[in-house]
């Protein structure tokens, strides 16, 4: 799957505004992952959002605006909790709804949190990207697969795959074919994260072709979850959002490898060659 497979992006309007470009709400973190959000924001602004909003517990809230990218907004509930629960969720839903939801990076696995992400797939509205701890709590309850749909994107690394494949009774061994199950059961494009990303939609199955091996690092996902994210949030359909994040992420991946090499490179790398990935789709498409 090359950058040419999957069009332009949605051009960027002569007199754009920030909200023109969309916004991204950022739900995750709890005690010891904080950073996780941090990084999907950055990968959001990155990729082009006109608004980035970072929505932590209410403990990390203090870390979260002090540590989050200066152009990202912060939000946290006034409960003085350290993970999600029902209440922090209803409390986020009265703020005005964002172009698409970022939903799990550093989310934590509390049951609470469990009971918390049921209620947000009930009332959520809009576009989502699920990743990380979400897909935990959604192999933890899989009855909320029916309250996903074409709108949702999934990010599973293989092994929250496996995770979701064996609670789902999936058949098959191989990523492609996991991945069409899942993609069948829940409705959502599935973008199985490794080496050859694959993306499974309505349209069938997109092996990616950008990416290496030093790319297999913390927070790597979680960039990319923003980045697929923004991409929604500025236009494009979510099976379209998947393939192009995809590659945009996966040759991030790539420039950063030749600038420090594959065995020193971490997360923020990719972030620092977004830049110059999106410019090469640009010059390709």
């Amino acid at each position: 799957m090359g950058a040419d497979s999957f069009g332009p992006l949605p051009p960027r309007p002569l007199d754009a505004n920030k909200s023109t470009m969309g916004t991204v709400q950022v739900v995750g973190g709890s005690p010891g992952l904080s950073g996780a959000p941090l990084l999907a924001a950055h990968g959001a602004l990155r990729s082009g959002s006109g608004r980035v909003i970072v929505a932590v517990p209410a403990s990390l809230a203090s870390v979260a605006e002090e540590r989050k990218p200066l152009e990202a907004m912060s939000w946290s509930p006034q409960d003085n909790g350290d993970v999600w629960t029902v209440a922090a969720i209803e409390a986020l839903l009265e703020t005005p709804a964002p172009s698409c939801w970022v939903f799990g990076c550093g989310l934590g696995r509390d049951a609470k949190s469990t009971q918390a992400m049921h209620y947000w797939l009930q009332n959520r509205g809009g576009p989502a990207v699920i990743d990380a701890d979400a897909l935990w709590h959604l192999a933890s309850d899989p009855r909320m697969c029916s309250m996903l749909g074409p709108d949702v994107v999934l990010t599973p690394h293989r092994g929250e795959l496996d995770r979701l494949a064996e609670v789902l009774d999936l058949e098959g061994s191989r990523r492609e074919d996991l991945s069409r199950g899942l993609q069948r059961i829940c409705g959502a494009v599935v973008v199985a994260k490794g080496p050859g990303t694959v993306t499974v939609g309505e349209t069938g199955v997109h092996r990616n072709d950008t990416g290496n091996r030093g790319m297999a690092t913390a927070g790597s996902g979680d960039v990319l979850a923003g980045v697929i994210g923004a991409l929604i949030a500025r236009g494009d359909e979510p099976e379209i959002a998947a393939r192009r994040g995809a590659w945009l992420h996966g040759r991030a991946g790539d420039l950063a490898a030749q600038r420090v090499g594959v065995e020193s490179l971490i997360a923020g790398d990719i972030v620092d060659c977004l830049a110059d990935a999106f410019r090469e789709q640009e010059e390709s498409s």
